[in-house]
């Protein structure tokens, strides 16, 4: 529906008109008269009268509210917003005397980044370095090092940071100098927008009738934001063919998602499924992408920011890929074309995983970013 708007201008003209139309005698209407100020008292109520119509107009519809509103919307069906999810790694806690003593990591110690980022140590049982009966990680005399689970504070994207970046113990730790994250952190993501719950929702509430394909994506997308998943209809986990069963691959953007939410996501489907269909829920089989080019760009030009730029870039990229889709090795020139700071001269000495071609698609695979070596040439 459209609503025919008036100015203010325009709406003290269309009265003084009516008016002097309805007025036997010449009406006086000239600015500072009462006649005058009238219409203008009247114009203005109904500006503000014209901007209420507009708001409830708005507000009327999902695809025209916003913030707050659609939260409102969207909760009368008791669909809610998803929140946005912490994110996750390893880092490799190191000693440069471990022969000398042990060390404990407790769960709750604390590692950062130079820009202050915090990730806190988490409990991981089937993790080889943790110790029952200490109830921690123990890194044993004559061990060099160990690898702990860590979870950002912050919730949100603010946590993904490169590889190397965390590089500080933010709790001191008897029998650890050095820690490091050796990849980069992916799986931070913010809460869910605006656009993203809006187009959500007709799916959610489709899902709540059927108990489709649509209605087994709509569940796992709604355990949290950062997910991608392929469905084998049809088909075993060890991709056999099996009536009556499907099998759910999800990811969470680190190609190796944690045992807690494949669980979170295998409830979340078993509310949707039919009656007597099976199912089961794994990770992906994960393919790491290694990439190499030669950039060659103009004399003169900051060779290191171009390097870092394309080098991020391209890991983006290959990140964002989701369940099942493969990677295009075309696509990486293009990439870095697009992305350096200045126009480069030529890329040439492209590999992807060493050779010339396509990483091709699987249905129970994900591809992510492994060493990314751009080589930057100023001529």
């Amino acid at each position: 529906m459209s609503l025919t708007l008036r100015s203010f201008t325009t709406t003290v003209s269309t009265a003084i008109t009516a008016a002097q139309g309805a007025c036997a005698s010449l009406l006086d209407m000239t600015v500072g008269t009462v006649g005058r100020a009238l219409m203008e008292a009247v114009a203005g109520v109904g500006l503000w009268l014209q901007y209420v119509a507009l708001q409830i107009l708005t507000r009327v519809y999902l695809t025209t509210s916003t913030g707050s509103d659609i939260d409102t919307w969207v909760e009368q069906f008791g669909m809610t917003r998803e929140a946005g999810t912490a994110a996750t790694t390893n880092v490799m806690m190191t000693s440069f005397s471990p022969s000398g003593q042990s060390a404990t990591v407790a769960v709750g110690d604390t590692v950062k980044t130079v820009s202050g980022i915090i990730f806190t140590v988490t409990k991981d049982t089937s993790n080889s370095a943790w110790s029952t009966a200490a109830a921690a990680y123990v890194r044993a005399a004559g061990t060099a090092a160990i690898t702990v689970p860590v979870q950002c504070t912050t919730t949100g994207t603010t946590g993904n940071v490169a590889a190397g970046a965390i590089c500080l113990l933010g709790t001191a730790i008897s029998g650890i100098d050095i820690v490091t994250n050796v990849t980069a952190v992916v799986n931070g993501s913010d809460g869910e927008t605006d656009a993203a719950l809006i187009a959500r929702f007709p799916n959610w509430l489709a899902a709540k009738a059927t108990a489709c394909e649509a209605a087994i994506e709509s569940a796992i997308a709604g355990v949290q934001t950062n997910l991608t998943d392929a469905i084998m209809d049809g088909q075993a986990a060890d991709g056999t063919t099996r009536a009556g069963y499907f099998t759910a691959v999800v990811d969470d953007g680190t190609g190796d998602p944690s045992d807690t939410l494949i669980e979170d996501v295998y409830t979340a489907i078993d509310a949707v499924r039919a009656c007597g269909v099976g199912f089961a829920t794994i990770g992906p089989v994960e393919t790491v992408a290694n990439v190499s080019m030669t950039v060659t760009v103009p004399s003169g030009t900051a060779t290191a920011a171009v390097e870092t730029t394309v080098q991020t870039a391209i890991t983006s990229d290959i990140d964002a890929q989701s369940v099942g889709a493969g990677y295009a090795y075309s696509r990486l020139s293009v990439v870095a074309w697009n992305n350096a700071t200045v126009t480069p001269t030529s890329i040439t000495d492209v590999l992807l995983n060493g050779a010339q071609a396509d990483l091709p698609a699987s249905s129970t695979g994900v591809i992510r970013a492994g060493t990314v070596s751009i080589t930057v040439v100023a001529a």
